[in-house]
């Protein structure tokens, strides 16, 4: 089974908007409304894979009423710790380029956060994604990944910043991107991959057209044919395919790749869709045989 724990959820909604222009008053097309945050959208292609994962969430407020009814219509399995503040908001605008307005991740207290760890099962893999609040901090982002460490076979983190450092002690599996991964160790791309790696994890390291590659034993490089469409997701995607192979099979080098083909395959399919999180089953199943793995 696989766990997701999403630290910051948001209620996702993307409007879909004919050349708009910064100054003007824009017309919106359509309106999608979804339950988001990385962690969530990680939890919900699970759930489309047919993976039925289990998510754990701090929601507070009517937009975290909102999420958790959401969740409950798409079969999402999920353990909710309330907590006293209201849940953020995610906008996406969608046009010929992709703009998205993130607001920052929902204030979670030291009581809220110990508690959620609490809660969390025991899991093959147990994925951690999305931004962290700014109440929590690096070293008790640690400690907390170390409490989950223990009620999993495999722990994947994808997150940012100094909070990306906190995982590195901790985790086996990190899912940065180039830009993250050199923002959060100051260094170039070898010398930042030395750094992050230094405790023992493998990163999984998303580089836009120039596809993925997975750290560890040796380095393996995935690519899928370029794509036009919404990026905004497609992180995830690579997340919860990567980690729903990995569940079924194990940590060996060959299961790793065969999760990193996966990943990079979904990753390209989800780009297709609008909505962040959604994907379509027969473009997965095209872009499988089209992926370089080197």
């Amino acid at each position: 089974m696989i766990g997701v724990v999403c630290l910051s959820p948001a209620i996702d909604v993307t409007y879909q908007v004919n050349n708009p222009v910064l100054g003007e008053v824009n017309r919106i097309d359509s309106i999608a409304q979804r339950p988001g945050g990385k962690g969530l959208n990680v939890a919900r292609i699970l759930k489309q894979l047919g993976a039925n994962p289990v998510l754990y969430a701090p929601l507070g407020g009517t937009s975290g009423d909102w999420i958790r009814q959401e969740l409950d219509k798409l079969e999402i399995q999920s353990v909710i710790t309330p907590i006293a503040a209201t849940t953020r908001q995610a906008i996406t605008i969608f046009s010929d380029q992709v703009t998205v307005f993130n607001e920052p991740a929902t204030f979670v207290t030291d009581q809220e956060l110990a508690l959620l760890g609490e809660s969390v099962g025991h899991f093959q893999v147990l994925v951690v994604s999305g931004s962290i609040p700014k109440s929590i901090s690096p070293s008790a982002f640690t400690a907390f990944l170390e409490s989950l460490d223990s009620k999993c076979d495999q722990l994947v983190v994808d997150t940012s910043g100094e909070h990306l450092l906190a995982a590195s002690q901790v985790a086996d599996y990190l899912k940065p991107n180039l830009e993250e991964l050199l923002a959060a160790t100051g260094l170039i791309k070898d010398a930042a991959l030395e750094e992050i790696r230094k405790h023992g994890a493998k990163v999984i390291l998303s580089m836009a057209q120039d596809g993925v590659a997975l750290y560890g034993t040796r380095t393996t490089t995935a690519r899928a044919p370029m794509q036009i469409g919404n990026p905004t997701g497609a992180g995830d995607a690579l997340v919860a395919g990567f980690s729903s192979v990995l569940a079924t099979t194990g940590p060996d080098l060959d299961s790793e790749i065969a999760a990193l083909r996966f990943g990079c395959a979904l990753s390209a399919a989800s780009v297709r869709s609008s909505i962040a999180g959604e994907f379509d089953d027969q473009d997965l199943s095209d872009l499988l045989n089209q992926i370089e793995v080197t």
